[in-house]
């Protein structure tokens, strides 16, 4: 009977030492984790002993879900703050163009037919403003909720002739030209029409502000509809890497006031309609490279 009491004893003993170290491996834990949710840190629940290693790797995975979640708030965020930025900035080139056309025709000695044809050219610029007021939300809606883009059947060559078409002037005014090499009229891809107008907008009116010379723009085809915008730049030092960053400016765009965000709107919206863009900056050339895949089978 001794013997009996004696390992019943030192077996309570035993559970009571255990229960003891998970009560204190439990504290640390509730310390470790108030710690860890006051100032959000990126530090884990570590065990003193692996009593509860299983409940800690759980907690542990809890605390990377809810940081990733964390993180894709804020990143989401963030594009929605910069995408209502980036449409505003777009906003100002239609106005400050037609303000400009309509001051001319209200105050200038023009003949009546420069006139009408002042009027029109107001009229595209204010119907331009109006797609991209009407597109607004569209895009901060589908930058903040990862959504994809409704697509259809587009002509790449036709939306790039009409983008090219509206710098026309702007061009001509400096004695430069706008290079077209595409040996296909019809060139059909899966796309947003209004986002791939953007993306084209952003690149040639990027070329006009900041690049000297023509703008040679060439489409190819391999394995899918590649496209090059190429002109000379002449600046000390370009990051290709970060050029399609959000605010990422050269020398010369800071002197002329740009804010940097229109080739980081065209390669976000590229990547979004499944394309890819990319840059190259060789002996004062600057190249922008896009690709993207046909719809349907390979134009003759």
């Amino acid at each position: 009977m001794i013997a009996l009491f004696v390992i019943l004893m030192i077996g309570w003993m035993a559970l009571l030492f255990l229960f003891c170290l998970q009560r204190l491996e439990i504290r640390s834990i509730e310390k470790q984790l108030e710690a860890i949710l006051t100032q959000d840190t990126n530090e884990l629940v570590h065990a003193e002993n692996g009593s509860l290693s299983k409940l800690i790797g759980r907690i542990n995975e809890l605390l990377k879900e809810t940081r990733q979640s964390r993180t894709n708030y804020r990143s989401k965020s963030r594009r929605l703050e910069q995408m209502m930025t980036n449409i505003s900035h777009d906003l100002r080139t239609p106005m400050t163009s037609a303000m400009g056309y309509l001051n001319l025709v209200l105050h200038s000695d023009l003949s009546e037919a420069d006139k009408e044809k002042g009027i029109r050219i107001v009229e595209q610029r204010l119907i331009r403003l109006e797609e991209l007021i009407d597109s607004f939300f569209e895009f901060s809606k589908m930058i903040s909720g990862d959504r994809r883009p409704k697509t259809e059947p587009v002509n790449l060559t036709e939306v790039l002739q009409e983008s090219m078409a509206n710098y026309f002037d702007d061009f001509c005014g400096q004695e430069r030209e706008v290079i077209f090499r595409c040996d296909w009229p019809k060139l059909m891809i899966e796309s947003n029409r209004n986002m791939l107008m953007r993306v084209f907008d952003n690149l040639v009116g990027n070329a006009y502000k900041h690049g000297t010379g023509n703008l040679v723009v060439t489409v190819t085809q391999a394995e899918g509809i590649c496209l090059t915008f190429e002109n000379e730049l002449h600046v000390q030092e370009l990051d290709t890497d970060a050029i399609f960053d959000e605010f990422y400016t050269t020398d010369m765009s800071r002197t002329k006031g740009n804010t940097g965000l229109g080739l980081a709107i065209a390669k976000q919206f590229t990547q979004l309609l499944g394309g890819t863009i990319s840059a190259e900056y060789d002996g004062n050339i600057f190249c922008v490279k896009m690709e993207f895949q046909r719809y349907g089978s390979m134009p003759q």
